[in-house]
């Protein structure tokens, strides 16, 4: 394929993107102020990045890719350095034969391909991309390309001593960065790194699910566990017992806490890392996804001087996003907030807050009664795991504080029972217990790419729906996947949640020793919607799919 000198904005023009008089203005002021056409295009507002480059594609003849979604190769990433792609803006994504296929911001850059060409000694094959989603694709892959290649090049068999001392620049210590990086980049929320028989698999959570990212040469594990080990500060001559840690560390100028858990596992240890980003935009209650019912209720709660509020879910289901929520709609500065956490995951201005260390002896319940002799009207609990946490919470909840608590159980009326498991007296729950919020995550379809469908009315029927819901006829969406969603179909999450109020009956009831059945029953006579309903309507609405309420609501 022969490439001339054509420019950049002549092509625009021709296309019928942009006009003659709009090209001496953009041309004007590229005199003054420098940087490409296309740049000063966007600037202006006269195209975006994407009109560009599928304009480029069209006229050249060529693919235009996304590459957010674009399945790119590790392999064909390495082939050129990241000074060459950073230069030319270009990045290898696949292999097309023995050829290259490179994604290029300007595929009229002759001289960018020849020095591919001459670098990789393969043909090229041009694809184009926009500028941004280039230099995003450099950040999240070349340099980690660029440090495993290092680390697989100087594996040697490694004093500890020199490990627990490395250099900066080490390639290691780049390749943990570059992990911890990217895993940011895709808004993940936590890390999974995972040895096996022939490699290690290193996996992100993003939304709630699993993505394996990449797999590495076996040969890099010691060398990445003692890495990571020694940012946690933990034992790496302790291969046999499971370890927790913690790495406070900046990426792009942000802070980042991350917690560290070690399993010993027959092939090495297995390392997961939960991400937890202090500078994250707060969520207010609204943002949550409770109904408007469901959004007064929870205020109800939050209004009461005195009183127990729990929030229940499994692991990872949003509870104390939920909590920070509330604390955050509550605090004023006529209110003296404290919250006791493991670890702290947002710091809130105006509130006092404080992590356990069970090492020292600052436990839960330590805290709590060291917190309630510090006047506060509201205290938040992360998490009530113990019988002298529950009975100590519960009880300050009688005597004028508000308190408010996570706990795990799968639904809002087992949180009663759960309070008796633990040994708090029948009559002290029902006293001091306002309500109980229990939730879970779905992700939510993709506004772009979702498609509408006729339901098959068993299928409606066996999910929840009614007969009378069947019978008008139901028309949902399920996910499809596209550029805009990396192929998943889904993009965010949203809760999903069931809020009992402990009515009189409910008191009643609970006092007579009432399975968490009948508890549930009378809770829905009194109004609360379930989290299976819940789910329903939002899936009604087409905010998520009948998939993804069978995968999180049981």
């Amino acid at each position: 394929m022969s490439y001339t000198r054509e420019r950049l904005g002549e092509i625009l023009v021709r296309a019928g993107k942009i006009t003659a008089e709009q090209l001496a203005a953009a041309l004007a002021v590229q005199a003054v102020e420098g940087g490409k056409i296309g740049q000063v295009l966007v600037r202006q507002l006269v195209l975006d990045e994407d009109e560009i480059a599928q304009t480029l594609a069209e006229q050249k003849g060529l693919d235009c890719v996304r590459l957010t979604a674009f399945p790119i190769d590790r392999r064909a990433v390495s082939e050129i350095p990241e000074r060459l792609a950073r230069k030319r803006l270009v990045i290898p994504i696949a292999y097309e034969g023995e050829s290259l296929v490179l994604a290029m911001a300007d595929p009229l850059d002759v001289e960018a391909i020849d020095d591919v060409r001459l670098t990789t000694g393969r043909n090229v094959v041009p694809v184009v991309a926009t500028p941004t989603q280039i230099q995003y694709a450099i950040e999240k892959f070349l340099a980690s390309a660029d440090a495993l290649q290092e680390v697989v090049e100087t594996v040697r068999e490694t004093h500890e001593e020199e490990v627990a001392a490395p250099d900066e620049d080490a390639p290691v210590v780049r390749l943990v960065n570059q992990i911890i990086r990217e895993a940011v980049m895709d808004q993940a929320s936590d890390i999974h790194i995972e040895p096996g028989d022939h490699s290690v698999r290193v996996r992100y959570r993003v939304d709630g699910v699993l993505h394996e990212r990449m797999q590495l040469p076996l040969s890099v594990r010691p060398g990445l566990t003692s890495r990571i080990k020694i940012m946690a500060d933990l034992d790496i001559s302790e291969r046999r017992r499971p370890q927790d840690g913690r790495i406070a560390v900046s990426i792009n100028n942000r802070p980042l806490d991350i917690r560290v858990a070690t399993l010993p596992t027959p092939a090495g240890e297995s390392i997961v890392l939960r991400l937890l980003n202090h500078d994250v935009e707060m969520h207010t209650l609204g943002d949550l996804g409770m109904d408007q019912d469901n959004l007064a209720t929870m205020q109800r709660f939050l209004a009461r001087p005195w009183g127990a509020v729990l929030v229940s879910g499994p692991t990872g289901s949003g509870k104390t996003t939920t909590l920070y929520a509330g604390l955050n709609r509550i605090n004023e500065p006529t209110r003296k907030i404290i919250t006791i956490e493991d670890p702290i995951e947002y710091r809130i201005p105006g509130i006092t807050q404080m992590a356990v260390n069970p090492a020292i002896g600052l436990t839960f319940a330590a805290l709590l009664r060291t917190v309630l002799r510090s006047d506060p009207d509201v205290v938040m609990v992360g998490e009530i795991r113990d019988p002298e946490t529950a009975e100590i919470a519960i009880r300050a909840a009688l005597t004028g504080h508000l308190v408010l608590s996570s706990i795990h159980t799968n639904d809002a009326p087992s949180a009663l029972t759960r309070l008796v498991d633990m040994g708090v007296e029948p009559y002290i729950t029902s006293s001091a217990l306002v309500g109980v919020v229990a939730q879970r995550l779905a992700r939510k379809l993709c506004r772009k790419c979702r498609k509408r469908y006729r339901v098959a009315p068993e299928s409606a029927l066996a999910a929840g729906f009614t007969e009378e819901e069947v019978e008008a006829g139901l028309r949902l969406f399920r996910a499809v996947g596209c550029d805009e969603c990396s192929g998943t179909g889904y993009r965010g999450r949203i809760g999903l949640f069931e809020i009992m109020e402990v009515t009189e009956e409910i008191q009643r009831l609970f006092l007579r020793e009432a399975p968490a059945d009948q508890l549930r029953d009378a809770a829905i006579e009194a109004g609360m919607r379930t989290l299976r309903r819940d789910a329903l309507e939002k899936v009604k609405a087409g905010i998520t799919s009948l998939d993804e309420v069978a995968r999180v609501v049981v």
